[in-house]
């Protein structure tokens, strides 16, 4: 099987920024997420050219699950693909691990990453605080002094930063982000800077979620590669459950074969993917599902890629 580029799936938020919207020439509208590339029940992607065109993955999954996925690929290994583009701060939150996730939602756990794409001057997000017990915790939520306990980093294109679940964090304002994550859409809000939603209603908070599943020994890490124009691949992610790597490419480079599905984000200029005996063209901010059954790919151009692949069995591995 091809690469299969699917459909974005946008979704209006209230702290939208407009970075993506003009990179695509589409009119801000307030969308501050796209999910890329999805088969969560919340988000299906749907294939958007070639021989599966108007499919959604999780069909094809279902009809061939080997091609797709690989051998003893799960539910819980399957990765989303999404785009946070920013104008305001996220809520203070944290994800919870597989085995709550299942429990009490009925959902995958939730660990992620990010990759800063832009960043306005001075740009910053949260990733952990420098309380070290629940009670500390809860006390500082009581008592409204969370924000004093937060760790700051202030971020710029070329970070890569890694979210565990268990972890605090908030992307903080005028950030273009592209978030790889697991296979969940349960986030559990701390703290919200008092605000309200489209009706004038305060959002809700999950205090109790939240305190059951923060880890706060979690402060997740960043690590800058800056685009200098020499080729490399380097492991800029890496979680019990998945995988990231980058990919500086001046010229071409080979990605060849794998045992399991990966997904391939073009997070900087542009590429042209030579498969078998076709050519598919890469954007800037555009992402590609790539079947497990996909053979070696020759990538051409002047781009730094981002390609992510799961880690098959790590829910035995890493219950909480």
């Amino acid at each position: 099987m091809e690469p299969l580029r699917v459909n974005p799936i946008y979704n209006r938020t209230i702290w939208a920024g407009q970075r993506l919207a003009c990179i695509r020439g589409r009119k801000p509208v307030g969308e501050g997420t796209s999910w890329e590339i999805s088969v969560h029940p919340s988000a299906q992607s749907v294939v958007s050219e070639g021989a599966y065109v108007g499919r959604t993955l999780a069909s094809l999954i279902a009809e061939n699950r080997k091609d797709m996925l690989g051998e003893q690929v799960e539910d819980a290994d399957l990765l989303r693909v999404a785009f946070l583009d920013t104008s305001d701060a996220l809520s203070v939150q944290v994800h919870p691990g597989e085995q709550y996730a299942q429990e009490h939602e009925g959902d995958h756990g939730k660990s992620e990453s990010w990759y800063i794409l832009a960043a306005d001057e001075g740009a910053c997000l949260v990733l952990g605080s420098d309380l070290s017990s629940v009670d500390e915790l809860r006390e500082a939520i009581r008592s409204g002094s969370l924000v004093a306990h937060l760790r700051f980093i202030t971020v710029r294109e070329g970070d890569c930063i890694t979210v565990p679940s268990g972890t605090l964090h908030a992307l903080g304002a005028g950030i273009l982000a592209l978030e790889i994550g697991t296979n969940s859409n349960t986030t559990y809000r701390f703290y919200d800077y008092g605000r309200a939603d489209a009706n004038g209603k305060a959002r809700d908070l999950h205090i109790k979620q939240s305190l059951d599943v923060v880890r706060l020994d979690r402060r997740g890490s960043c690590r800058s590669v800056p685009l200098d124009h020499t080729e490399r691949m380097e492991r800029v992610v890496s979680l019990p459950e998945y995988g990231v790597d980058l990919i500086d490419v001046t010229d071409s480079w080979a990605i060849p074969a794998a045992k399991t599905f990966r997904t391939l984000s073009c997070v900087h200029g542009q590429a042209v993917l030579e498969v078998g005996s076709r050519c598919l063209q890469l954007a800037y901010t555009q992402s590609l599902f790539i079947p497990a059954s996909c053979g070696d790919i020759i990538v051409h151009g002047n781009c730094r890629l981002l390609l992510a692949a799961p880690h098959p069995g790590h829910t035995e591995a890493s219950k909480e």
